[in-house]
């Protein structure tokens, strides 16, 4: 993966469906977490990381795969 903050999970995400693969949901337990969030906890925070997402989205979606 080349992105490394929000947008490396849908990177993986495009590359792995444009290389036919199937791709499933697991369902998994995990704690709450200590504190508050610094992204989902600020409007700011939670603007900058979908504007990420989405830009990643598309900047994957459009880019040639290479052999």
């Amino acid at each position: 993966m080349e992105d490394t903050t929000f947008g490396w999970t849908c990177e993986m995400q495009v590359k792995a469906l444009r290389k036919g693969l199937r791709v499933t949901e697991v369902p998994v337990s995990y704690r709450r977490r200590i504190g508050v969030s610094k992204i989902a906890g600020t409007v700011s925070g939670t603007v900058r990381a979908g504007w990420k997402i989405l830009w990643t989205i598309a900047r994957y979606s459009r880019k040639r795969e290479t052999p």
